[in-house]
C-alpha cells in the first residue's frame, strides 16, 4: 500500500464515507463507493489533489 492510498483511505474516513476498494491503474486510481466511483491521481504530483478529491467525494454522496 502506497502513501497515496493511505491518504485516500484517511480522507474517506474523515468524510465519513465507506470506501469499498481502490483499483489502481497506470496513472490513476479509481476509488469505488456504493454510490459510484471517483477517479484520482496515482501520484502526489498535484498539490491540490486531496482538496479536489474531497470535493468530488462530497458531490458524489449528495
Amino acid at each position: 500500500m502506497t502513501r497515496t492510498h493511505r491518504e485516500y483511505i484517511a480522507l474517506c474516513a474523515a468524510e465519513g464515507v465507506t470506501l469499498l476498494r481502490i483499483e489502481t491503474h497506470r496513472k490513476h486510481c479509481r476509488l469505488c463507493f456504493e454510490a459510484g466511483f471517483v477517479t484520482a491521481s496515482a501520484s502526489p504530483s498535484d498539490r491540490r489533489n486531496l482538496k479536489n478529491l474531497r470535493s468530488a467525494i462530497r458531490r458524489l454522496h449528495r
